[in-house]
């Protein structure tokens, strides 16, 4: 069976060279299997995989988002980094929303995710470009040789995987000499935070994805409520053993980064914000890291960290492939 249109193949089949068959669909190429992914994400990208990142305020908030953690100062100089270094791998895409950002530049992107309906859905938005490629695949086990790309971006995925070391490893043996890789995972937090993020996922990872949204609802609402206040109070001083910072602080914040998620963002609709809170607490891996953590994946494997941002919520992190990677396997 072979559908093609405009000279690109939608619905047949692949053959690798040992034989193997591999689907293409929706006019993406299949290497991984929907029972593969995680139910969290299916149910996410139902929800807004059409919309998020697509009408303007939330791609705008999104993608300044990442040209600020990366260090890239502005729109225009970001895509002038990226415009030599194509290939480009999105890994991770959700719904492309970052990809959108690095086509601008003219380079040839990737876009790669383990769910099927995040791939389908980027592929609605992206599908139309001639310098998007989209395909469902598992970040550890890429269809691509290695050295090839020159900009390889993990944005809020790796935390996602059994194993973040080790994909972080996948990733870097495709990432050719002088190229660059960035990535953004979650930072642990002080005591009190992650005690409560540990109990509550204790519980709504057991839940179905339903359950999950439900009691997400209720959480967004605490976090609005918490920011309708529009309070900022002094904290004194310092009380490094629960990780608190003396200084002025917004009451949603200071709840948020110390206590538990409850996430609150006026720029986005309700389920949207409720879509954020259910990506943190129903995922089956949701880890956390230190920055000397992230430091060394990128040590290990020749990477030249060039920017390193911490901040409240994660570590993002951006380095320069010195020589040919060792196996560190």
């Amino acid at each position: 069976m072979k559908e093609e249109f405009r000279g690109e193949i939608l619905e047949g089949y692949l053959r690798d060279c040992s034989g193997n068959r591999f689907r293409i669909s929706e006019g993406i190429p299949r290497f991984a299997e929907d029972h593969a992914s995680d139910e969290t994400f299916e149910f996410k990208w139902c929800l807004i995989g059409d919309t998020y990142g697509y009408e303007e305020r939330t791609r705008r908030v999104r993608q300044d988002w990442y040209i600020e953690r990366f260090g890239f100062e502005t729109r225009n100089k970001h895509l002038d980094f990226i415009r030599p270094k194509g290939p480009v791998l999105d890994a991770g895409t959700g719904t492309g929303v970052d990809a959108a950002m690095f086509a601008e530049s003219g380079a040839t992107v990737i876009a790669v995710d383990l769910s099927g309906e995040a791939a389908s859905a980027t592929y609605r938005h992206l599908g139309h470009l001639s310098n998007v490629h989209v395909i469902q695949a598992d970040l550890a086990n890429l269809p691509f040789p290695s050295r090839v790309f020159g900009y390889i971006s993990c944005d809020q995925v790796l935390h996602h995987t059994p194993d973040p070391a080790r994909s972080f490893s996948a990733l870097a043996r495709h990432l050719r000499p002088g190229g660059h890789m960035a990535v953004y995972v979650y930072r642990r937090k002080g005591p009190i935070r992650e005690f409560t993020d540990d109990y509550l996922r204790a519980h709504t990872t057991k839940m179905t994805a339903q359950e999950c949204y439900e009691l997400c609802q209720s959480i967004t609402l605490l976090g609005k409520a918490l920011s309708e206040l529009k309070t900022e109070m002094e904290v004194p001083a310092d009380i490094p053993l629960l990780g608190i910072q003396a200084g002025p602080q917004d009451v949603q914040r200071f709840f948020y980064w110390n206590v538990m998620k409850c996430f609150w963002n006026d720029q986005y609709d309700f389920t949207t914000n409720v879509v954020i809170n259910f990506d943190w607490y129903h995922p089956k891996y949701a880890s956390r890291h230190t920055p000397e953590e992230v430091q060394g994946w990128f040590d290990r494997h020749g990477l030249e960290v060039e920017r390193f941002n911490v901040v409240p919520s994660g570590i993002a992190a951006m380095g320069r492939m010195r020589n040919p990677m060792r196996n560190n396997e």
